[in-house]
């Protein structure tokens, strides 16, 4: 198969998605350097060549998937018109949106601006998480090291983007993988770091790490006393002030199937607080030892 130099390079759109196309072989990131595709494509380069619109198949068009891995965004279509890739995202079948990529001489990373000598000093220590009832679990931040709870050790740089070059936030040493476990972002702000979470197609608003002798007198953002919302559901999901409304923290998200809980490997005395901790009210599993934070069956937080 034969193909065009019009399409090998980077392809950019400005805010959402990154693309690398070398002779087959497709690269998609998102412009917050996470890698979402990679896949093979293939098209007819001489049409391409004589000026006319190409669409490019993709082998793998899926961008994500739900938790029972059904589609949850997809490449509708990616097509070369005029020196211009249009890129046709779809979302559950209910939206789809047009997205314009013009090629571009620079690589991936070219909007990153590291700034750790200008802010990592001023981080260093401990970090508490504001909750309704006081203080809650602590972040620690050891030289350019993030930790938080059984998240363990990430290092990290400061950064900003040239697009947002007022906005400083932490990102993984490697710029290729996800944030720290359990973050999409970690943003720094006066007297606060405040993060985001993604779980599965909830929005969640901000956690608020503050230093403890600052909890009383920090103004914390609104966001972070409200629910999670899914749009999948009208109920809250879980406040972000550490008061789980009810049972299920993930009504009609990752829902797991009709099929009875799994028996315990050892009698369970319901009546015992610290017994019923390791069981997941989601699906069910039961951890004989202490339980991490996301339920390693169905990812409902615990």
């Amino acid at each position: 198969m034969t193909f065009s130099d019009k399409l090998n390079g980077f392809w950019e759109e400005g805010y959402h998605y990154y693309i690398e196309i070398r002779d087959a072989h497709l690269t998609l990131r998102r412009y917050d350097r996470v890698i979402t595709l990679e896949t093979e494509i293939s098209y007819d380069a001489d049409a391409l060549e004589r000026g006319e619109r190409t669409v490019i198949a993709l082998e793998d068009p899926v961008l994500s998937r739900t938790v029972t891995g059904e589609f949850m965004s997809r490449i509708d279509e990616l097509a070369y018109a005029d020196g211009i890739l249009t890129l046709v995202r779809n979302y559950l079948d209910e939206e789809k949106t047009a997205y314009t990529l013009r090629k571009t001489n620079h690589g991936p990373f070219d909007h990153i601006r590291i700034r750790d000598d200008e802010f990592v000093p001023a981080l260093q220590g401990e970090w508490v998480r504001w909750t309704a009832n006081g203080p809650g679990d602590v972040l620690t931040i050891q030289d350019r090291t993030l930790s938080w709870g059984i998240w363990g050790g990430g290092r990290f740089h400061a950064v900003s983007y040239n697009y947002a070059p007022d906005e400083v936030q932490l990102v993984p040493e490697d710029l290729t993988r996800e944030n720290f476990p359990g973050f999409t972002a970690v943003k720094v702000e006066k007297d606060m770091l405040t993060t985001r979470m993604i779980i599965y197609d909830a929005s969640v608003p901000l956690t608020v790490f503050v230093r403890r002798d600052m909890l009383d007198k920090v103004e914390i953002p609104g966001a972070a006393k409200q629910p999670i919302v899914s749009t999948m559901s009208a109920r809250p999901l879980m406040p972000m002030d550490g008061n789980i409304p009810n049972p299920n923290p993930f009504p009609g998200i990752g829902k797991a199937p009709e099929t009875p809980p799994k028996p315990s490997p050892f009698p369970l005395p319901h009546d015992d607080p610290a017994e019923r901790a390791r069981v997941c009210a989601c699906c069910g599993q039961i951890f004989e030892t202490d339980p991490p934070k996301f339920c390693s069956e169905c990812g409902a937080p615990l």
